[in-house]
């Protein structure tokens, strides 16, 4: 199925049981994030339509919601564990064989349960989504990140994203078909770069974000990082410390990305591997950071910064957004929002 055959026979299943959906020009077939009138017992609301042809949970965690009207999701089917954290969230959501949950004041639809019949096979993405794989994340992260990113030469992109030429090829070729990159006289250039960011954090939260760890430990001084050196480590910090995030406990993790394990910095400051309850996550760094050791730092606002702390550089301001929107933490994603609307990068590809 593709967008709009998903959200058709979506329409369908959900005027089957009586809700009417209507799009502009009194129209009932909808397409991707377009606004529509749902109706329920004579009470109406207008949702911006998001279709999807998979959604787990996930997804359902990264699932960007822009201004305007509130948003329905449309899929195949939305099974319990995404439809859980879409309730969480307060997204409405229906699907082709009728789960849904709609709610507003007056309304509440909620129906849940339902499967797929037996045998039924749901089509993965085509090849038009092979700019959102795991290796495809990894070269839009070099876009978002850089304000030199779409201009540089194909080589140095792929050298960068840490992938072979012709992959890097394959994701600016279906970025450009896509729409989100452009060539001008000055190159190419990144076009919606809000949604473009939007997808790569969810991309990056479903097929990357998972393969990165590389070892969790607790640290015996809680003030270890006061004489901690990571610059000379060779560490770049992203997560809670890089976006300034205490929860509401009073704690904070610390990530930092690293090529391998820092093992020196282990020893010196005498930390126990604990990949459950460890409070230092290591993650693989997947990108090459400029060759005089320079990232670009998210900066801006009231969005606490630690540049000043032991010398620590952050990872680019991509990253410590889409760690937070990661997490599935509703506090964390308070805070990625606050970043999104306060860090001049984002605004600005928010702005493109």
């Amino acid at each position: 199925m593709n967008s709009s055959s998903v959200t058709l026979a979506t329409v369908r299943a959900l005027e089957g049981s009586g809700i009417v959906v209507r799009a502009a020009g009194g129209a009932s077939a909808v397409d991707r994030r377009r606004s529509v009138t749902v109706t329920v017992g004579g009470r109406s609301r207008a949702y911006s339509v998001e279709a999807r042809t998979r959604v787990g949970a996930a997804v359902a965690a990264a699932v960007d919601v822009p201004p305007g009207p509130p948003l329905l999701v449309v899929a195949p089917v939305i099974g319990d564990a995404a439809a859980e954290v879409f309730r969480a969230r307060g997204i409405d959501f229906a699907d082709t064989v009728g789960n849904v949950r709609l709610a507003w004041e007056g309304v509440l639809v909620d129906v849940r349960g339902r499967r797929l019949p037996r045998g039924t096979r749901v089509r993965r993405p085509t090849a038009a989504a092979r700019a959102f794989t795991r290796s495809g994340a990894q070269v839009i992260f070099v876009l978002l990140s850089r304000a030199d990113g779409a201009t540089l030469p194909l080589r140095e992109l792929a050298r960068i994203s840490g992938v072979s030429l012709g992959t890097a090829q394959i994701v600016v070729d279906d970025l450009t078909t896509g729409g989100f990159l452009a060539s001008g006289p000055g190159g190419r250039a990144v076009t919606r770069g809000g949604e473009l960011l939007s997808r790569w954090t969810e991309a990056y939260v479903v097929s990357l974000a998972g393969k990165l760890p590389l070892a969790s430990f607790a640290v015996p001084d809680p003030h270890w990082w006061d004489g901690a050196d990571p610059l000379t480590a060779g560490l770049l910090v992203g997560g809670d410390l890089a976006a300034g995030f205490v929860d509401p406990a009073g704690s904070a993790s610390i990530t930092l990305y690293a090529e391998q394990i820092p093992t020196a910095l282990v020893a010196r400051h005498r930390m126990r591997r604990d990949d459950d309850r460890g409070t230092l996550h290591v993650r693989r760094r997947f990108w090459q950071p400029d060759d005089d050791g320079s990232t670009p730092s998210h900066g801006g606002g009231d969005v606490a910064s630690i540049s000043e702390s032991g010398g620590a550089r952050l990872v680019p301001s991509p990253l410590v957004y889409a760690d937070l929107i990661a997490s599935g933490d509703p506090h964390r994603r308070a805070r990625a929002d606050l970043l999104r609307a306060q860090n001049p990068r984002l605004a600005q590809l928010d702005g493109t």
